[in-house]
């Protein structure tokens, strides 16, 4: 089962992945991401189903229009491939081993007849899709500020709410407590005031923008999930993701504008704190106890 599941939860992310790339460029290009058709970038023909099954449309086709024979960007195979490879990390960090998962859980009929339906328990079914909506509002939000250096507020507005009703659920479940939600609330903002305070100072100390504020509300958003010591972590670690992601940038592309969107930066160790944060931040705190 762990495996038929595995391979349900990959053939999601290769189509959300898909969904997910195309609502980013909407985005950036100020269309209708809802009621908007799919279509060629180069002769504006609509796509078909057929053109649209992720990766594989690309390989048939050789990474071409099937009508006018115009190059399609590699970005699209890509992006489907990258979010599948997020979708499965999450469901072997969270279902399978419990990763990202700070509540002690509930007990019960009801917890039971989860396991014996699935195999996973309630807490684990819960912050698996929780963390997966978040992490397809970060993926939205990386892609749009790679093409225009810009984070939609829309996403991260996306973000706060699934984060407000999740959390109810988790309340209701009794797998977290009103306490445990206050302090990541506070979190969320904590940071978010820091980081603003922050960019003020270097922005007056460069003389020019340090900071973007969707990077800023980027860090909010990711406070509300990590709490203290995971938004703590956030802001070392996506500066060393940020500093790898620039000299690989600058290698791979030497002419590339001086404009470094690090939005992606941000959400990439978003990601990787969601499923080893508590992990990283026990072993800190033992160094000290």
């Amino acid at each position: 089962m762990l495996i038929y599941y595995g391979v349900c939860i990959a053939i999601l992310g290769l189509l959300f992945g898909s969904f997910l790339n195309c609502t980013a460029m909407r985005i950036v290009r100020k269309e209708d991401f809802v009621k908007g058709r799919s279509h060629c970038m180069s002769c504006g023909h609509e796509l078909t189903a057929r053109d649209l099954v992720p990766v594989f449309s690309y390989l048939v086709h050789r990474g071409r229009c099937r009508h006018c024979g115009a190059k399609v960007s590699v970005r699209y195979p890509v992006s489907e491939l990258g979010f599948m490879l997020l979708s499965i990390g999450l469901y072997i960090g969270v279902m399978i081993y419990g990763l990202g998962t700070p509540g002690v859980g509930i007990s019960g009929l009801y917890d039971i007849d989860i396991w014996y339906i699935t195999g996973f328990t309630s807490e684990r079914i819960l912050f698996f899709f929780e963390y997966w909506f978040l992490t397809g509002c970060l993926y939205i939000a990386a892609l749009a500020d790679l093409e225009s250096l810009e984070i939609p507020d829309g996403v991260l507005l996306a973000g706060a709410i699934s984060w407000v009703v999740f959390s109810i659920g988790e309340l209701l479940l009794k797998i977290v407590s009103i306490k445990w939600l206050l302090h990541h609330f506070l979190a969320g903002l904590l940071i978010g005031a820091v980081m603003l305070v922050l960019s003020i100072v270097m922005d007056r100390v460069l003389g020019k923008d340090s900071m973007g504020g969707g990077d800023i509300k980027l860090y909010s958003l990711l406070g509300l999930y990590l709490g203290y010591m995971g938004s703590y972590e956030l802001v070392l670690l996506s500066c060393i993701v940020g500093l790898l992601f620039a000299g690989i940038r600058k290698a791979a592309l030497p002419d590339a504008p001086k404009e470094f969107p690090f939005g992606p930066s941000i959400a990439f160790a978003g990601y990787i704190l969601l499923l080893v944060g508590n992990n990283i931040s026990e072993w800190y705190l033992s160094l000290f106890l």
